[in-house]
């Protein structure tokens, strides 16, 4: 086993871009376009936060299909058209979510992430391109899983998130935001309440003095 800083300069790459994409009915369909295909980050978000957060709908679906790629299929093993089910999408969406809490629950299970790749050596890199999108995004978790968190904003509409500290709780200044302008109404309305007993308890106390 290598120590742990032979492997500080490695990169993940993912399937080929798209050349094509559509919908038909109840389905994507679409091409593969050539090569493979190194994600950044975009403004800091990972693709597995981007993912897990993505809408339902339709034409939703089939722009993160143009933008990312199907998320099972690999141009390598299979031909270069691609086409699956929107239900399929959604409940491929659905078990990544129950595996980004898994992770960040520590119940962590043993995956074959693997099991088809390429790996090579280029400019003092090692490189590995991952045999689909849904390898990559589950590397994308595994690589730091004590930052994944869930937003504690109760109606956050994106709240799947990568913690840039330890101590963070919301996805984004909006939604902790959210959370100090309700703690200051909470607060505001307790003393209110305490001033009214206050109050109350000295009518009393008068009142049996007489």
């Amino acid at each position: 086993m290598l120590p742990d800083y032979r492997f500080t300069r490695l990169r993940f790459y993912t399937p080929g871009g798209i050349a094509s994409a559509s919908l038909k009915g109840e389905t994507v369909a679409g091409k593969w376009g050539n090569g493979w295909h190194r994600h950044y980050n975009e403004r800091g978000t990972t693709l597995a936060q981007r993912f897990a957060n993505w809408a339902w709908e339709r034409e939703r679906i089939l722009e993160f299909t143009k933008r990312y790629g199907p998320l099972a299929h690999s141009p390598y093993i299979q031909p270069l058209e691609f086409s699956f089910s929107l239900e399929s999408w959604r409940q491929n969406q659905w078990e990544f979510r129950k595996l980004w809490v898994s992770i960040q629950d520590g119940c962590t299970q043993s995956t074959q992430l693997l099991e088809i790749g390429q790996l090579e050596i280029r400019n003092n890199w090692l490189e590995f391109g991952c045999n689909s999108l849904w390898d990559f995004m589950t590397l994308e978790l595994l690589r730091t899983p004590e930052k994944l968190r869930f937003c504690k904003r109760t109606d956050c509409v994106h709240p799947y998130f990568t913690a840039q500290h330890g101590k963070e709780q919301y996805c984004s200044p909006d939604c902790a935001n959210w959370a100090q302008s309700n703690w200051k109404k909470e607060w505001h309305e307790a003393q209110r309440q305490k001033r009214r007993m206050k109050q109350k308890g000295g009518i009393s106390g008068t009142r049996q003095t007489r």
